[in-house]
């Protein structure tokens, strides 16, 4: 298990947690783009027994909508911090805020069909036009 360290960016939020394999996907959807500012994201799918709060949590703030997206981010910097997945017992990491800049396998796009006209990066891993199953894409994670 490699054990890794995340951050926002002021530090008031710090966590860490244990991964066998970073493996990641990536999200095309508009209401990740909005979140972002960005073109998607980039989110690892971890245990909750296999992560911990080091500070902060009581400064997140979050924003959930009827579909069950939710995203949780830093009272004070704003970045995006991990936050619970649905009813799951998974949080959703974003790897953007990973210290260390580990290597990250991408394993799936999701919502290639909202992506924006502007990106034109390559795409690493499977690529759904919409979000497959949530059993199949947890699969593709390695995460049950």
């Amino acid at each position: 298990m490699k054990e890794m360290h995340g951050r926002c960016s002021c530090g008031s939020v710090e966590y860490r947690f244990s991964s066998e394999s970073l493996r990641a996907y990536q999200c095309h959807c508009t209401v990740c783009q909005k979140a972002t500012g960005s073109a998607f994201t980039t989110t690892l799918m971890v245990s909750e027994n296999d992560f911990s709060w080091i500070r902060g949590n009581d400064i997140i703030s979050s924003y959930e909508k009827e579909s069950g997206y939710r995203v949780s981010f830093c009272s004070r910097c704003g970045n995006p911090v991990p936050n619970k997945f649905r009813d799951s017992h998974l949080l959703a990491v974003p790897a953007g805020n990973i210290e260390g800049n580990p290597e990250i396998g991408i394993l799936a796009q999701l919502y290639l069909g909202s992506r924006a006209t502007w990106d034109h990066g390559t795409r690493e891993g499977r690529h759904f036009d919409q979000m497959p199953t949530l059993e199949y894409m947890f699969s593709l994670l390695g995460v049950e």
